[in-house]
């Protein structure tokens, strides 16, 4: 049987790649006998480092027996179009060429010229692939040809098979048991670097410079701002079915960007709780395109798509962004609501207990980080790096790397919402739980009360949510003369009238009563368990985050935090009480005072001015660093920062040059390109444009801080590592 009529053969569970002889009955020869020789192979110091540096690589691959070349055909048949590839005696330049897409570490994706995947679907059929998967992916693994270079073997995920390359006419057999012992084959091949490959799909940061100068020393103060309040992992809450897209995908920016379609219905009309949340509006419609058109998402307004991709941090960072941290959410009123009105979250929902959520969110952040290292050359060099401690986050930062903080953010943290059973033990066993898996910042209250204490109070949606949380409406008093409170209306919250949720949740006749003549507050402060907790967390050196505490939990929080002497407190994004003029409230001054970090919600750069010089007047009372930046809530059901008021006279001009000498233009991802200008924050990619107008537009003043703010927050977090009051402080 002459080789020509095979293209592909199983040999002993292998993958086998034919030769096309050309009417030769040998094994075919190199049409030079220098260019085996000539053609540079794989040289690195380690078979590790051989394998994890082909990453966005473009390569021929040749025989290592007899130079060969893989070449791209037609073999017939109605398997991709009747393309597969095969060894034929071509030079470099006619030979097929990928682009290597790691997929995960040692994993990769490889495309020719045309944008067709090597794959493999069936034992016998290497093909040329239309798309990515299983059966487009392989485990390559490097070995010492003994020459000074590793060749490459490659298997296939689908089908566990490596794949194999039958050099010569003589035995070529289909089936594995005619030729046990794999007899004139070959499973290793030389990679040979090439120049012209069609990179694979990707959004760009559309950065240009050498990103080195992001680098510094170790023993100096970061210069560059720190985002500390961020959802990164967002797209796993509410039962992983409410916000679209993902930060990354195995199988690219095609898969994490998709048509929303799929969880939010044609036209997003299954988008409820995105609608009504972010629009007051169910029966809002759009366009659900993702890659590549984007004719809607992301937008500046929109909360039920995701902000992050990789690349889009990716952009923000090299912009100068040295720090961030990624709260781990999780809404458990939200998410079985979630479950029940959309159907796409019948199917394999994630769970919406807390503590279950926050410990897979804890592992996508993992997986996060590992993706961008495989993107980037192997472990560790990626841009991503998640830190637990303040001088590690300085080693990553001193690097050129951005590094990354775990933070949670819930209401029933510790499984301790009103209706659930816990007590200091099971928050003891749960907090370690949570230190060990890197988490440094807690939330203690959230959107509704817990055991733990009372949150800040709002009317509407959110009075719902308390309902449903605790079964009881939020309980108010009128503020004290000091702070500002809430507006309350009785009666059952305007959503009830929207008659598919008050059929789902059954409550049309419940009357909640409120003065309407008052500011409400929560009357519920901290309980013996949130003082347990707030002293075990200043005993772990954890950073104790107060936004969405109510005003009387928050003062005992600053009583027990006064009283140890104690930085690692914080206010991240604007969610603390206010004074009754709107000014800062005295237990944000007090936090100040002892040397935390504030931060307010973000806002579009003449905005943010302002609030950022009202918080400077106060820092600048302490002996700390005058570091205060913007926080961003991302896609945690916060909208974002439209243009600037005056941004069609007076626009950020693009090219611009950042302060660390790297050039921005416009960011594009697939056909969308934007414009500060005009698209505001659409995306976690024009926080980049965002600072630069910031640095343009705001005062010297306020651009210093928010270039200090992540050294600030270090200094804040050394602070409270170096803490070594034992009291156990109970205000109650």
């Amino acid at each position: 049987m002459n080789i020509k009529q095979f293209s592909t053969s199983l040999l002993a569970g292998s993958l086998w790649v034919a030769s096309a002889a050309h009417g030769m009955s040998s094994a075919p020869s190199i049409q030079s006998p220098n260019e085996l020789a000539n053609a540079q192979g794989v040289q690195a110091s380690s078979s590790t480092e051989a394998v994890n540096g082909l990453a966005q690589g473009c390569y021929a691959i040749q025989s290592a027996e007899h130079g060969t070349y893989l070449k791209k055909y037609n073999k017939g048949g109605l398997i991709d179009d009747g393309l597969g590839y095969r060894f034929e005696v071509v030079d470099q330049q006619s030979a097929a060429h990928f682009f290597m897409k790691p997929s995960s570490m040692n994993h990769f994706l490889l495309t020719d010229k045309d944008g067709r995947y090597f794959a493999s679907h069936l034992p016998a059929e290497i093909s040329a692939g239309r798309y990515a998967g299983e059966f487009a992916e392989w485990k390559l693994s490097a070995v010492d040809n003994g020459k000074g270079e590793y060749n490459f073997k490659l298997k296939g995920t689908a089908l566990n098979m490596d794949v194999r390359h039958h050099f010569t006419d003589k035995h070529t057999y289909f089936f594995d048991l005619l030729n046990p012992f794999n007899l004139n084959s070959e499973d290793t091949f030389r990679l040979i670097a090439q120049n012209d490959c069609t990179p694979f799909p990707e959004v760009t940061t559309n950065v240009t410079g050498d990103a080195s100068v992001l680098k510094g020393d170790v023993n100096q103060a970061v210069r560059g701002f720190i985002d500390p309040h961020t959802h990164i992992t967002s797209y796993e809450f509410m039962g992983g079915k409410m916000m679209h897209g993902k930060p990354f995908h195995r199988w690219g920016v095609e898969e994490a960007l998709q048509d929303s379609k799929i969880i939010h219905g044609p036209n997003g009309a299954l988008d409820i709780i995105g609608n009504l949340y972010t629009f007051g509006d169910v029966n809002n419609r759009y366009d659900t395109r993702g890659w590549p058109e984007f004719p809607y998402w992301p937008n500046h307004q929109q909360m039920s798509h995701m902000g992050y991709y990789y690349k889009w941090i990716e952009r923000a960072y090299l912009s100068g962004m040295r720090l961030m941290v990624s709260d781990l959410v999780e809404n458990e009123v939200l998410c079985n609501v979630q479950k029940t009105v959309n159907p796409a979250s019948w199917i394999n929902p994630n769970s919406c207990n807390t503590m279950d959520s926050i410990r897979l969110q804890a592992k996508r952040l993992r997986e996060i980080e590992a993706y961008v290292d495989a993107q980037q050359g192997g472990p560790g060099k990626g841009f991503f790096r998640l830190v637990t401690t303040p001088e590690q986050a300085r080693a990553v930062i001193a690097n050129g790397q951005l590094a990354v903080v775990m933070g949670v953010e819930a209401s029933e943290t510790f499984n301790c919402g009103i209706k659930d059973s816990c007590d200091q033990n099971s928050i003891e066993a749960q907090l370690n739980e949570l230190y060990d898996l890197g988490v440094r910042s807690i939330f203690p209250t959230h959107k509704s009360d817990n055991k733990l204490g009372g949150s800040y109070v709002e009317d509407g949606f959110i009075n719902v949510g308390q309902l449903l949380a605790t079964n009881t409406f939020f309980a108010t008093k009128e503020c004290d003369a000091q702070t500002k409170g809430n507006a309350f209306t009785s009666g059952f919250p305007l959503i009830g009238d929207i008659p598919f949720i008050s059929d789902i949740l059954g409550l049309v006749n419940l009357n909640p009563q409120y003065d309407e003549n008052i500011q409400h507050c929560n009357q519920k402060g901290l309980s013996e368990l949130g003082v347990y907790l707030v002293n075990r967390m200043i005993d772990k050196k954890m950073l104790i985050e107060l936004d969405h505490t109510g005003a009387d939990t928050g003062s005992a929080v600053m009583d027990i935090v006064e009283a140890r002497g104690y930085s690692g407190v914080i206010s991240s994004h604007s969610w603390m009480h206010k004074a009754k003029d709107g000014s800062l409230h005295n237990d944000t001054k007090r936090l100040i005072q002892v040397g935390g970090f504030v931060t307010p919600y973000n806002s579009n750069a003449t905005a943010i001015a302002g609030t950022i010089n009202t918080i400077l007047d106060e820092v600048e009372t302490t002996p700390y660093l005058a570091g205060v930046g913007f926080a961003t809530d991302m896609s945690g059901l916060g909208g974002q920062a439209g243009p600037r008021g005056d941004a069609a006279s007076n626009p950020l001009t693009y090219p611009f040059t950042s302060e660390m000498g790297l050039v921005f233009d416009k960011q594009k991802s697939g056909n969308q390109e934007y414009d500060l200008n005009e698209d505001g924050i659409a995306h976690y990619g024009l926080v980049a444009d965002h600072l630069q107008d910031i640095r343009e537009q705001a005062s010297s003043r306020v651009y210093e801080s928010v270039m200090n703010s992540a050294e600030a927050y270090l200094q804040m977090w050394q602070r409270a590592e170096a803490n070594t009051n034992n009291d156990y402080v109970n205000p109650l």
